[in-house]
């Protein structure tokens, strides 16, 4: 009889843990939707957003929202993760050291631009389910916005364990991207009007 119990808690192991682990995308429920444009703002500090450095037109920083090409965002659903291309220049956000772009990403990596796509989990956070982790497949290493949250211009964000509750830092809100002026994009229109 002691032996039965235990193999049923045992066999029962999987499907608890299984229902603890979220594994569903925002794919079937967000308002994320493939080939959209989108701008990607810091839940914890709503006056920065994700920006292609214009310093070097490789780190992602977190910067006051101007409406730039720079700031806007094509997501691309691929295979039940996301790919999150920059719609001025075309490159993917990926996690990577600039000086060693191949680098297994960790705790402190900071994200940059890459020709190369990069797939992405994208979950609701579950504290606060208008927000959305960016997640490492495979990992629990989701975007965070550096020094606590520093909405400091030109702050980096990188990938570091997520953290919950707490540490809004590592959550963003994802907007429709509105009318912006292309300054630096190559062989793109003067005016962008997203889908």
């Amino acid at each position: 009889m002691k032996f039965t119990s235990v193999i049923v808690a045992l066999l029962a192991l999987p499907a608890a843990l299984a229902s603890a682990i979220p594994r569903t995308t925002v794919a079937k429920r967000a308002t994320i939707e493939t080939n959209g444009t989108y701008k990607i703002t810091s839940a914890f500090a709503p006056s920065v957003v994700i920006d292609l450095s214009a310093g070097d037109n490789k780190s992602i920083i977190a910067y006051p929202y101007h409406s730039g090409a720079n700031q806007q965002w094509i997501f691309n659903n691929t295979q039940g993760a996301w790919t999150i291309k920059n719609v001025e220049l075309g490159l993917y956000i990926a996690p990577g050291n600039l000086s060693n772009p191949s680098a297994t990403p960790g705790n402190y990596t900071t994200l940059s631009a890459s020709s190369t796509p990069f797939i992405w989990d994208i979950w609701h956070d579950e504290v606060n389910p208008a927000a959305y982790r960016f997640f490492v497949p495979l990992t629990a290493l989701n975007w965070d916005l550096t020094d606590f949250g520093n909405s400091t211009p030109g702050n980096p964000i990188q990938v570091f364990q997520k953290y919950t509750p707490g540490w809004k830092w590592q959550t963003w809100t994802v907007d429709a991207g509105e009318c912006f002026a292309v300054g630096r994009g190559r062989g793109a229109a003067d005016v962008h009007f997203p889908v």
